[in-house]
């Protein structure tokens, strides 16, 4: 497994492309595709780490697993369809759904942007604490790639699949969201980690980002990855205004007000500074 550590914020971008490079990416028969993790734990779905956790506890037996899953995933369905706006049109879509808005499922999440994974990577963070985060990089084959339709179900995959959702929400654009499906393994009463899947943990690289959440998050706001451009609405704006640790209405007094019609222009801050001579 390709692994590396990045300890500059700086050289993040660099380090991506050495990785595209070492493994001769070839965009006709792969995608690549990134997850970050605030902890670095194995890559498993999030209702795989819940099962696993109950069974060692006594609540839920083998054979109540996939019960569970899918009763909880009907339930989802019954009662969402009147929140959306357009109803997803397969299981795989409506799964995804389910996913992206805090549904524990089988399905765990990716996306094509680098800087996107950074920010989940931190997001969870004390914004002054150092620390570290983990960003997974995974080539997928083009043939591990399954389209969203009603031939094929998430629930009875015979290996675990990579699939895009059909975009139903404003998130899954602004986050340009992939998904793992994991199957079931019933001989282990669970979900394998991708790390251990036999076609996927080969093309697997893990980058440890030995940095300060501050420190990412500013400097991933000035590429303009932010809570408000992650979450196009007004969670998302609310989250952006919290993290901005130095919003100050001095931001805005340049910002002049709307005028009348006929009423002259008012003189600008900006135009005093212009008007100063040039020192030679």
């Amino acid at each position: 497994m390709f692994t590396a550590t990045c300890s500059r914020v700086e050289d993040f971008l660099p380090v991506i492309d050495a990785f595209y490079r070492k493994v001769g990416f070839a965009p006709s028969r792969e995608i690549v595709l990134f997850r970050g993790q605030s902890v670095d734990k194995p890559l498993m779905p999030k209702y795989a780490r819940t099962v696993q956790a109950m069974l060692q506890e006594g609540l839920m037996k083998s054979d109540e697993i996939l019960a569970v899953e899918q009763e909880r995933f009907l339930e989802f369905k019954r009662r969402a369809g009147w929140m959306i706006e357009k109803a997803p049109s397969t299981e795989w879509d409506w799964l995804g759904l389910a996913q992206h808005h805090g549904l524990e499922t089988r399905l765990l999440d990716w996306t094509e942007n680098p800087l996107v994974a950074l920010y989940f990577a931190f997001d969870d963070s004390r914004f002054g604490a150092q620390g570290s985060g983990v960003l997974w990089i995974l080539r997928v084959p083009k043939s591990e790639i399954v389209l969203p339709s009603n031939t094929t179900s998430p629930f009875s995959v015979e290996s675990t699949k990579i699939f895009r959702p059909t975009i139903v929400s404003h998130r899954m654009t602004a986050q340009a969201g992939w998904f793992s499906a994991h199957k079931f393994v019933r001989s282990k009463q669970g979900f394998l980690p991708l790390e251990r899947n036999k076609t996927y943990k080969e093309s697997l690289a893990r980058l440890e980002i030995r940095l300060s959440a501050g420190e990412v998050l500013n400097y991933l706001t000035r590429v303009g990855i932010s809570p408000v451009s992650l979450f196009p609405d007004l969670d998302g704006l609310c989250r952006h205004l919290n993290h901005n640790a130095k919003f100050s209405i001095s931001d805005w007094e340049f910002i002049t007000m709307p005028r009348a019609m006929g009423e002259p222009e008012p003189e600008s801050p900006w135009q005093r500074i212009s008007n100063k001579p040039v020192i030679h």
